[in-house]
């Protein structure tokens, strides 16, 4: 306050006792812009997911807000991940169904798996092959059995390999040989390589390939749930 003093004109009308009138009006005006302050810091904290003051309050908000699979055991980390990544693309484009965009879509969503192409050149000729045609055969047959992604449960495509089609749960979806055109693979960073998804995100990463893909593709995992 004795800063305040200082810039006043010096005189009796600009006197400013202590515990007076103009003593308190200050005190209240500086009141009101920390109100003004804290609130505005408060808004956008709970709006942009980039800070430690973003609570599980707000992503659930911003969740129901953006149609996002709720998944609250997953840490809230992870749920501010998949916010950004949806504010920074909300709606859907023929240019982002590229592969690359879906793979840069499901990485920011805290996923690490890599998208690839269905498209091989053999003899100057374009080739489509099915997932047992790419993945080593002895990793396969570990890969199939219980506690791995194609036990008892789980929805298969050509050659027993879980898809993701239409559904986000179960659903049985042959791919004949001639709509390999319309298959890509989703699994490690080099085709036919295995990647992990944590078990309790599984429904949630069904969801978005579901989301990201062009509608009449269908995705064969080379996933591991664990």
């Amino acid at each position: 306050m004795g800063l305040v003093r200082e810039l006043y004109p010096t005189g009796r009308a600009f006197v400013i006792p202590e515990n007076g009138v103009f003593d308190n009006l200050h005190k209240a005006l500086n009141l009101s812009f920390m109100r003004l302050v804290n609130d505005a810091r408060i808004t956008i904290d709970s709006t942009i997911p980039d800070n430690g003051n973003f609570t599980a309050a707000d992503a659930e908000l911003w969740e129901y807000r953006l149609g996002l699979f709720v998944n609250p055991p997953i840490d809230l980390e992870a749920r501010k991940q998949a916010i950004k990544r949806k504010m920074s693309y909300p709606s859907n484009m023929k240019a982002r169904q590229h592969p690359l965009f879906i793979q840069h879509q499901l990485q920011q969503g805290g996923f690490n798996v890599f998208v690839h192409e269905n498209k091989f050149y053999e003899d100057g000729e374009l080739v489509y092959k099915l997932p047992n045609e790419i993945i080593d055969l002895g990793f396969e047959a570990t890969t199939h059995g219980p506690p791995a992604q194609h036990g008892q449960g789980t929805q298969h495509g050509s050659s027993g390999f879980e898809v993701i089609a239409n559904k986000i749960g179960v659903e049985s979806y042959g791919v004949g040989d001639n709509n390999l055109w319309a298959t890509f693979f989703i699994g490690g960073e080099n085709l036919g390589e295995m990647a992990a998804v944590p078990e309790n995100r599984k429904k949630e990463f069904r969801e978005l390939v579901l989301k990201l893909k062009p509608g009449h593709t269908v995705a064969f995992l080379f996933i591991n749930y664990s």
